[in-house]
């Protein structure tokens, strides 16, 4: 079974804080992911998909794992970034596999 270690992923408010302070935001179809380097060897990950924008605790849950997937794949390609992703209003609204190529396409703007 594959892993998201502690070490992956934004735990502390203040290490949110810094990335919506000092973030470059990148929007997608359904998602808006706030990127800033960080100090650390590896990317970390957090996530913040507010009720507001997906009711339903299934497709919150859906999108929150198709995140941390996705971020998996692609962690070894990055630099040492902090990513928030956030969903937006628009989310309930995009089809799933759209939603996947947002996450797709945002790894791969963050390699380049």
């Amino acid at each position: 079974m594959h892993r998201f270690p502690r070490s992956a992923r934004l735990l502390t408010p203040a290490s949110f804080k810094a990335v919506f302070a000092d973030g470059r935001r990148f929007s997608f179809p359904g998602l808006t992911a706030v990127v800033r380097s960080n100090a650390e060897a590896h990317p970390r990950l957090g996530l913040a998909i507010a009720k507001k924008s997906l009711k339903r605790a299934v497709a919150r849950n859906q999108v929150k794992r198709w995140a941390r997937e996705s971020f998996r794949l692609h962690a070894a390609g990055l630099s040492a970034v902090d990513v928030v992703v956030l969903a937006r209003a628009d989310a309930g609204k995009v089809p799933p596999e759209r939603l996947r190529e947002s996450f797709e396409l945002l790894w791969s703007r963050l390699k380049a």
